[in-house]
């Protein structure tokens, strides 16, 4: 897939590519209703599909038929993943480029990465649990003043040995709307039900990163982040065990595509998948949430897309804030990224990258509280 007109300049990473996928993408108005194209400045002449103009028109047809919503890439294999709304048949496959410059173009269906209040009744028996009496990250809860419910990622600790409970913002911040003090409660009042454990205050609204709406022409979107910390009220209430399965690593590390990973969260409990791509561009990631009346379109700058193991989704509703863990290759755990958004549909889930979010929030990461 190179331009109509033939550039001396080849992709020399699946970056590169990827962007030039997108730039040409945009140029033949081949996306999807979703807006991607409001993502980004089409600076680049694009990519064509190679000297037959035959096929390089064939290419651009089933490409504007199936929709592109999200183009990302894994530079570690030297891939470009084009993620479309229409499935890949085995008839495109004949036609559309698998292979380029050195750089292995995949087809995955999906990429609309959504957000969405009212999650589903758990998977497992409880949407929490207790260890030695303790309640646990990966565990259900929602703020006092609204009917829902969301996952207490992490414990993270300021420079002032103040210790707080690491979720989304649109989970325990009220989608920007929550007032410093606002009550946590554990579990989440969807989830106070007869088999439950005596909701609790667990702690209170303390800061938050934001989700502002509106496009990357018009406003900063390196400001999204979708975070929000709440003050613990009692340390000797939680611990930083994760569920039932393992405890909230000490370290932290950027993700990368590839990566092998795992969480624990309120929806489905213990879960893994693999990092298939970083984003090319800014994310449009379409938020409804009832609970707090919020219907709008967030751009993020820094996007990662994890598949679940076996057709499984990684994550579903409810899992929102959940802490994602991966192996470094070395056989050591590290903290990665936040489950925020997700198209359980095509079984895909969406997270942001931890390290940033701890720099913007002057925070550490608490491993080995009360395991």
């Amino acid at each position: 897939m190179q331009d109509d007109q033939a550039s001396d300049a080849k992709p020399q990473s699946a970056k590169t590519l990827a962007e030039g996928v997108l730039a040409w993408a945009k140029r033949h108005n081949l996306f999807d209703k979703v807006p991607l194209e409001e993502a980004f400045e089409s600076e680049q002449d694009g990519f064509s599909t190679g000297e037959d103009a035959f096929r390089a028109q064939a290419v651009e047809q089933i490409l504007r038929k199936k929709s592109i919503n999200l183009v990302g890439y894994n530079e570690s294999d030297k891939k470009v993943v084009i993620f479309t709304h229409g499935k890949v048949s085995k008839a495109d496959e004949k036609i559309l480029p698998f292979h380029m410059d050195g750089i292995t173009i995949e087809y995955i269906q999906g990429g609309v990465a959504q957000v969405k209040g009212n999650p589903p009744p758990p998977q497992n028996p409880h949407p929490f649990n207790l260890r030695a009496g303790r309640y646990t990250c990966g565990s259900s809860i929602f703020p006092a003043h609204c009917v829902g419910a969301g996952t207490l990622g992490l414990i993270v600790r300021d420079q002032n040995g103040v210790y707080y409970g690491m979720t989304n913002n649109h989970v325990a911040g009220a989608c920007n709307n929550a007032m410093p003090g606002l009550p946590i409660l554990a579990p989440g009042p969807l989830d106070a039900t007869e088999a439950a454990c005596d909701p609790f205050t667990i702690g209170r609204h303390d800061r938050l990163l934001p989700i502002n709406d509106g496009i990357p022409e018009n406003i900063k979107i390196d400001v999204n982040w979708d975070v929000s910390l709440f003050r613990l009220a009692d340390i000797d209430k939680v611990t930083s065990f994760q569920g039932t399965v393992f405890d909230t690593p000490p370290d932290v590390a950027t993700p990368t595509p590839s990566m092998r990973v795992k969480k624990f969260g309120r929806t489905t409990g213990f879960t893994k998948g693999t990092i298939v791509a970083q984003s090319a561009s800014p994310v449009p990631v379409q938020y409804h949430v009832a609970e707090y009346g919020i219907r709008k379109t967030v751009f993020f700058e820094t996007v990662f897309v994890v598949v679940g193991d076996s057709g499984m989704p990684f994550s579903k509703p409810g899992d929102s804030g959940s802490l994602v863990v991966a192996d470094d290759g070395n056989g050591r755990s590290v903290a990665v990224g936040l489950v925020f958004a997700g198209n359980e549909q095509r079984g895909l889930s969406f997270i942001l990258p931890l390290p940033e979010i701890m720099k913007k929030l002057s925070v550490e990461i608490v491993s080995g509280h009360h395991v």
